[in-house]
């Protein structure tokens, strides 16, 4: 349990968890400050291993949906910090999931768009933002919360790792909604602000390509 946790922990340490998109990794050495997992919600219920979401979750939620159980899902985990757990669930339970929801979809949108095979994305750039901010006004219908999770995390001082710096609890809360009822959503999107978008037969190329593609890396 204790080598679960430590392992959890490390690669907590490495991850941001949002929901919410990663960003690229600052250049040169990062110190991670050390810290141990001290109790979890099974604690209390005598379950020593948390879910296997709780630890793909960390790592991301496309690493989520590898896992057999939401196979042919997409995932969203939404991530609360706070000092205390009453507090922080509270805080939890006080989110607008729509909200977070579209905006978390927003950034992978984004995201899908960076990546996007399109040849000259300047042609396109205004289309790519019209579609992003569509996105994360949508309330998008399907999405379900799936399972909860809370672990207590104690931190202590990257440059003196045997002092304490401080305690923190996480809520995550794992949503889904089943793959081809959002890129339905996602595609009268990419569809309608792509026939509102002024074209030139360039424009209207790599916007053609951008919508055959984009599920692909989604």
């Amino acid at each position: 349990m204790k080598k679960f946790l430590t392992v959890l922990a490390c690669v907590m340490a490495l991850v941001a968890v949002v929901g919410c998109a990663s960003a690229p990794p600052p250049a040169g050495p990062k110190t991670v400050a050390k810290f141990e997992i001290l109790q979890h919600k099974g604690t209390t219920l005598g379950v020593q291993m948390p879910p296997p979401w709780v630890e793909a979750a960390i790592n991301g939620p496309k690493v989520v949906e590898k896992l057999p159980e939401y196979n042919g899902k997409f995932i969203v985990v939404v991530d609360v910090t706070g000092g205390d757990l009453e507090g922080t669930s509270l805080a939890a339970q006080r989110l607008n999931a729509d909200t977070e929801l579209a905006r978390y979809l927003s950034l992978r949108v984004k995201d899908t768009f960076a990546g996007a095979q399109v040849g000259d994305k300047d042609k396109i750039e205004t289309y790519m933002e019209r579609v992003v901010k569509s996105v994360s006004e949508v309330r998008f219908a399907g999405f379900g919360r799936v399972a909860d999770w809370w672990v207590q995390i104690r931190w202590f001082k990257a440059d003196k790792p045997n002092v304490f710096d401080h305690d923190e609890y996480r809520v995550l809360q794992l949503y889904a909604i089943d793959k081809a009822i959002l890129e339905e959503q996602l595609q009268k999107i990419l569809s309608g602000e792509a026939a509102n978008e002024p074209k030139t037969p360039e424009k209207q190329r790599a916007m053609d390509m951008v919508q055959q593609s984009f599920f692909e890396g989604f």
